[in-house]
């Protein structure tokens, strides 16, 4: 960590100020050591990330190893196919026609990436020529990718990056100019109290850029849990490799390349009138069985796992998100609907 982090640290547990004790430091960052609360609470430092570990929650313990291990294989994401098609769909949905946009708007805005994993949201404009690092970027994660995103972007300036629960953020009110979270609220305890916990550390006008899961078809809902409780209890390697057969049927019905006629809509069921893909038809409605011909076959594993492996994956609606944004003490300026999710940024008033 660069000591100068710590004038935006704070206890989690009371919000104290924190004194440093380093013991290791090269190429100006604190490489081990600790930081100390005037409660008596302390913090190590390691491998330049300091780590405010607090969270008891079964559910997120289990959600935190889940990325851990997934950002750990890294061949599974750092493709250029995977890397195209991720920054095509973030530009789209957060509304930047271009990297150069994305990095206008945050010029000289202090920005927390909260639940930042090994990067990939912010990796995209942070090592862009058009960005100038005139204000620092935060990473947070709860998982072991912190360290991954720190291997990724801690050659870029003025960034820096910290372990911790987002439910449970070590940063006074007010602290960021922006947060982005992309696809992480809703894996915690709590889709509307981690918007809460966001909206804290956020200064009066900021932006809070965020994307949640979309409440989906009921047999969609049913079986998508369904899925999820089987791997509970599987260690992370045994739920990835139970991913391969799920990913070679939708590798397969994709293949069949054919469309059905869905002559009304049926609310039933939560379909809708209209030619469907039959791969598509199944996916939005039935389970999800994600294949992306774009990608190789791990790659495309990956995908499935990222949504069946975590123990919490909340998904909501956009009039749930807009109250509590609002609960919150933000106005929901603007809302992108996918059928995957909601994409919103929230100003704080």
């Amino acid at each position: 960590m660069r000591r100068g982090l710590l004038d935006l640290l704070a206890d989690p547990l009371d919000m104290s100020r924190l004194e440093l004790d380093a013991t290791a430091e090269g190429d100006g960052q604190v490489l081990e050591g600790e930081l100390r609360s005037g409660s008596g609470t302390s913090y190590p430092i390691t491998n330049g990330i300091p780590r405010f570990f607090t969270t008891q929650d079964a559910g997120q313990l289990q959600t935190m190893r889940a990325f851990g291990y997934k950002w750990s294989k890294e061949s599974t994401y750092q493709s250029s196919a995977v890397k195209g098609n991720y920054a095509a769909w973030l530009f789209d949905k957060y509304g930047f026609e271009s990297v150069e946009a994305w990095c206008r708007h945050f010029a000289g805005k202090r920005i927390l990436d909260l639940g930042c994993g090994a990067g990939m949201a912010s990796y995209f404009w942070l090592t862009s020529d058009d960005w100038k690092a005139e204000a620092p970027w935060v990473g947070v994660d709860i998982s072991q990718a912190i360290d991954v995103a720190r291997q990724h972007l801690g050659g870029v300036s003025n960034t820096d990056f910290v372990q911790a629960d987002a439910m449970q953020l070590p940063f006074p009110a007010g602290t960021f100019d922006a947060i982005l979270s992309e696809g992480v609220l809703h894996h915690t305890p709590s889709t509307q109290r981690a918007i809460e916990s966001g909206a804290r550390v956020l200064a009066p006008g900021g932006e809070f850029h965020f994307y949640v899961y979309r409440r989906k078809a009921a047999v969609r809902e049913f079986t998508d849990d369904h899925v999820r409780d089987q791997l509970r209890d599987l260690d992370d390697e045994k739920a990835w490799n139970a991913m391969r057969p799920l990913t070679k049927l939708a590798r397969n019905l994709a293949a069949l390349k054919v469309d059905v006629i869905v002559e009304e809509d049926v609310p039933e069921l939560g379909i809708q009138a209209g030619r469907h893909d039959v791969q598509r038809l199944i996916y939005w409605n039935f389970a999800k069985l994600f294949w992306n011909e774009a990608l190789d076959f791990e790659e495309n594993v990956h995908c499935n796992y990222d949504w069946y492996r975590p123990t919490y994956a909340h998904r909501q609606s956009a009039e749930e998100i807009t109250a509590w944004c609002l609960g919150a003490g933000m106005e929901v300026v603007r809302l992108h609907e996918q059928e995957s999710g909601y994409t919103v940024t929230a100003v704080k008033q």
